[in-house]
């Protein structure tokens, strides 16, 4: 529930859609600066995620950069967190590409059970660099989903035959400590060429998915805006 007489109710009012969020009380001092927000949630979610999602509505919102050591996050509730912690098999949701005056652009999103993430790229609009770059922005959202660095990079890209068929062969690098491994994924080309560069990347890392812990979803995200 969101304060009643404070100025910040819409904002009080979208912190309280937040997931686990129960209330939220928004305080402002003479001068009509935030001097404090405290908040009360269920166990699940951490702090510091909550947190940050506070602040990208602020941001957002009321275009106030506010200090996070004056959010107050008060949890109750079962703190165990769900057995689970296995990053689900990764499939596309979205794909998005953008011809702008500083080059071109490509936006992917990618989702993991119930979790999605966009991963983005930009550079020169050139057949064999746009392949590059829905690569780049693919593994780009695999890492927003991912906790932690998952030290994946991309390598060749190479088109083939196979019978009568054009296939995509694909190498993405992985570095798991010293040691550095070449996953090699596929994809026939088809009708969609931009697709075929995304499902043959998602067909080389999705095996050592298993090694990887998802990251917490974060609720409220500020993308930059599409290129012009």
């Amino acid at each position: 529930m969101e304060n009643p007489s404070t100025p910040y109710t819409a904002a009080e009012r979208m912190i309280c859609k937040l997931r686990d969020v129960y209330s939220c009380d928004i305080q402002v001092g003479s001068s009509g600066a935030i001097t404090a927000v405290h908040v009360t949630a269920r166990a699940g979610r951490s702090p510091k995620q909550i947190a940050r999602d506070i602040e990208a509505i602020l941001a957002a919102e009321e275009r106030v950069q506010i200090d996070h050591r004056k959010i107050s996050i008060a949890q109750y509730g079962d703190a165990d967190a769900p057995a689970a912690q296995v990053l689900e098999r990764l499939s596309i949701t979205g794909v998005s590409l953008h011809q702008g005056t500083h080059g071109f652009e490509a936006e992917v999103t990618l989702s993991s059970g119930e979790t999605q993430a966009t991963g983005r790229a930009m550079g020169p609009n050139t057949r064999y660099e746009t392949n590059r770059i829905v690569g780049a922005a693919t593994l780009d959202a695999i890492a927003k989903l991912v906790s932690g660095d998952p030290a994946l990079s991309l390598g060749e890209l190479e088109e083939t035959e196979l019978g009568s068929r054009r296939v995509l062969l694909v190498c993405v690098n992985h570095l798991s400590g010293r040691t550095e491994t070449s996953l090699i994924g596929s994809a026939e080309i088809g009708y969609d060429p931009t697709r075929a560069v995304i499902y043959a990347i998602l067909d080389a890392v999705n095996r050592v998915l298993g090694s990887f812990s998802p990251r917490e979803p974060v609720e409220y995200e500020i993308g930059p805006a599409p290129a012009e």
